[in-house]
């Protein structure tokens, strides 16, 4: 009996020690916060936007403190009290303004350090090594003249007074790259093409805009004039029903959701998810340029090419008599004879070729600094992807593949994949006064 007793009171301390330990352990709790800062840097400028997570599962939140350390000086960014257990997650965004701070540049140490409510109050500091620099970028607009035209095409020439990570132009609320070149003399100077909104007025934002590794920006306004409010036309489009079915039959291979639908939904879905889908697929397809200019001269128009449609036409469908739907023409379309031979309108590489969807066979020529070609309903294809192309180059055949009633060719000019208006590109007078005069004077001006 004595030794069954030894074993209970074994067993019972065991389960008091189990015991006493678990509650312990809740009690005290060990576990540290987690800190995240969000942003990846190793440089801080006049200011620099970032964000700190903390995250504590057990206890929750109590303190989040920031600081910047330098030469044995402490400097706090900011600070959050948490009154109240609960807080299980806090993001903290903060602007970390050195120069407010009165710091120098060079070496620093960016800590984070969080606080949870266990007894313990567990801590963890999270150190960043970082660099300060103050010193201001600057930008300088070389080129003076920017005439412009709804729709169309610009240039803007800049320098720069230090390295940037990202530089180029705000057009309305799309950022377009500028890409370096050099002069005779070495010095570094920057060239933007971008497209100017169809819809543009006096009050668009058009801006150099650059930032270096540090994150100090700078931001030169473009003054602009525009040339003339052009008038777009509006054009109603008849299409039957028998054209629909055949074309949403033909498109049902790569697009299954075609599959079942009415004539109606079918026209619908091809006029809206399917052209949003081949566009999108387009302007990423034109953001793989070359840094280098690749072309020269005026652009070509397709030979005896009669214009069957243009840039900007504000299309309305009629579907047996019935308004169906809405688009806007992002080309130009071309007609001569059937299948007639479609030259490469100037110098490049091709990026793409294959169908898609709406513009049926395509051929995509990147002709450097964000400049594109394309070239739809094509019959058949006579290039490959990767090949370097000269200008006036067979590439294809016209056709009547994808949203096509009869055999022509689309054909468009992107930036940056952005349509814009051909019509520049095809005429050698803009050419000279738009971009070759613009890049002589700048460079004569550095």
């Amino acid at each position: 009996m004595k030794k069954a007793g030894t074993v209970v009171t074994f067993i019972v301390g065991i389960f008091l020690v189990v015991t006493a330990s678990a509650l312990v352990y809740n009690y005290l709790e060990w576990e540290k916060p987690k800190v995240k800062i969000t942003e990846a840097f190793d440089m801080i400028g006049q200011k620099r936007n970032v964000t700190i997570k903390v995250a504590d599962s057990r206890s929750g939140i109590r303190r989040i403190a920031v600081t910047l350390t330098q030469k044995q000086h402490t400097f706090n960014v900011a600070s959050i009290d948490i009154p109240e257990e609960g807080v299980f997650e806090k993001t903290l965004p903060i602007e970390v303004s050195p120069r407010k701070l009165r710091m120098v540049n060079g070496p620093a140490v960016l800590e984070v350090k969080a606080v949870d409510y266990s007894p313990l109050h567990n801590t963890v500091i999270v150190k960043r090594n970082v660099t300060i620099d103050m010193v201001p970028l600057r930008a300088s607009l070389l080129s003076m003249a920017h005439n412009v035209n709804p729709g169309g095409t610009c240039l803007a020439v800049y320098s720069l007074t230090k390295q940037a990570t990202k530089s180029g132009v705000m057009s309305g609320n799309i950022f377009f790259h500028g890409y370096p070149e050099k002069t005779a003399q070495g010095k570094t100077f920057y060239v933007c093409y971008f497209a100017v909104p169809i819809d543009v007025t006096r009050a668009t934002v058009m801006s150099v805009v650059a930032e270096d590794r540090a994150g100090n920006r700078a931001v030169v306004p473009i003054p602009f004039y525009v040339r003339s409010q052009h008038t777009f036309r509006d054009d109603t489009l008849a299409i039957s029903a028998d054209f629909v079915a055949r074309k949403a039959a033909e498109f049902a291979q790569d697009y299954p959701d075609l599959e079942g639908k009415s004539v109606l939904d079918a026209f619908t879905y091809i006029n809206s998810q399917m052209r949003k889908s081949n566009e999108s697929a387009i302007h990423t397809q034109c953001l793989k340029t070359d840094p280098k200019q690749l072309w020269q001269g005026e652009f070509l128009m397709m030979r005896n090419g009669a214009t069957k449609a243009r840039f900007g036409d504000r299309r309305t469908y009629v579907l047996n008599g019935v308004s169906a739907g809405a688009s806007l023409h992002q080309g130009i379309d071309l007609a001569s004879t059937e299948h007639a031979p479609i030259e490469a309108s100037n110098s490049g590489t091709v990026t793409f070729t294959g169908n898609l969807g709406i513009y049926g066979n395509t051929v995509i020529i990147d002709h450097g600094q964000g400049i594109s070609s394309l070239y739809g309903h094509m019959s058949a294809i006579q290039v490959t992807e990767g090949q370097k192309v000269t200008k006036g180059q067979i590439i294809g055949s016209t056709g009547s593949t994808g949203w096509a009633g009869g055999d022509h060719l689309h054909f468009s000019i992107l930036v940056k994949g952005v349509f814009v208006n051909p019509i520049e590109w095809w005429d050698s007078h803009w050419i000279k006064d738009n971009v070759t005069l613009k890049l002589q004077d700048a460079q004569a001006g550095l």
